[in-house]
């Protein structure tokens, strides 16, 4: 309700607006706002593709092309190799200038 109350005081004119459904669910983010593809070293055969908060669907077709390569020729293209997950340890972090991520 108070998300409501705050969308009204900005916006007036949709007071008499019905809403017929609403959505809400969790977005998958990491620290730095961009995606892990990558091995994960500490488990054999381990890969991951994840991580890509609001925007991953529309990155699947690069994102899976490139995963599939990496895992066909064991090693990341050069695309991909930014986002690995060993970057968090590394404290080699994405510097994503136009990462956005969703929170209240």
């Amino acid at each position: 309700e108070s998300y409501a109350a705050h969308v009204l005081e900005l916006f007036p004119v949709l007071h008499n607006v019905a809403v017929q459904r609403q959505w809400a669910g969790l977005c998958d983010m990491t620290p730095d706002y961009s995606p892990i593809i990558s091995p994960i070293d500490e488990i054999d055969g381990f890969y991951v593709n994840g991580g890509w908060g609001t925007y991953g669907f529309k990155a699947s077709p690069a994102s899976g092309y490139n995963t599939a390569q990496m895992v066909a020729n064991g090693k990341a293209p050069e695309m991909i190799e930014p986002f690995r997950y060993n970057r968090f340890a590394d404290n080699r972090l994405v510097g994503e200038k136009a990462a956005a991520s969703v929170g209240s």
